[in-house]
């Protein structure tokens, strides 16, 4: 019976060790089975950061490329267009004729503002000779009456343009010659 308390005495102990090693697995497990959970969650956050600043690089990435499409759509360049001959006309100081020549310059965006001006020269020129004879010595003798002059041919220019071609067309009159004797 020894043997038998002895063999009751070992199964035990083993049974004890099995049943502490049962336990300990199954706390093991317990435990794995609370941070699967866990894992999961921080594998959906991270991925939902990822494609969270994914996202927020391509939209930013397109908006600059947006910003370089506006960019590209720039003002086309000036052409100028210079009126030839230069003008010239009499006028009148202390009643002694004089002369002024002007040399003028017009400015726009449009090549075919530029074919129109060619074609409607003729009427410009005609319509700027009358204006400019018509001026005053004193008044184009300080840089306020040649800005005056200035802003009267553009808005003559323009209105012959609105009629003929149904725009203005012209942005400037520039003076690139001005002489009074």
């Amino acid at each position: 019976m020894a043997k038998n308390d002895a063999q009751v005495q070992e199964d035990t102990a083993v049974k004890g060790k099995g049943q502490v090693g049962a336990d300990l697995a199954s706390e093991a497990s317990d435990e794995s089975a609370k941070k699967r959970p866990i894992k999961w969650l921080l594998i959906a956050v991270l991925l939902i950061v990822s494609v969270s600043a994914a996202g927020a690089y391509f939209m930013l990435s397109a908006d600059d490329k947006d910003e370089d499409i506006a960019a590209e759509v720039v003002e086309p360049q000036a052409i100028y267009f210079a009126l030839t001959p230069k003008f010239k006309t009499n006028y009148q100081v202390d009643g002694r004729p004089r002369l002024f020549q002007i040399g003028m310059t017009l400015v726009t965006r449009e090549q075919d503002v530029i074919d129109a001006l060619m074609i409607h020269g003729p009427s410009i020129k005609s319509r700027l000779v009358i204006l400019l004879s018509g001026q005053q010595a004193e008044n184009l003798q300080t840089p306020e009456g040649r800005e005056l002059l200035r802003a009267e041919c553009l808005s003559a220019v323009q209105e012959i343009m609105n009629k003929e071609v149904g725009k203005p067309g012209i942005e400037k009159v520039l003076f690139t010659d001005f002489v009074m004797q």
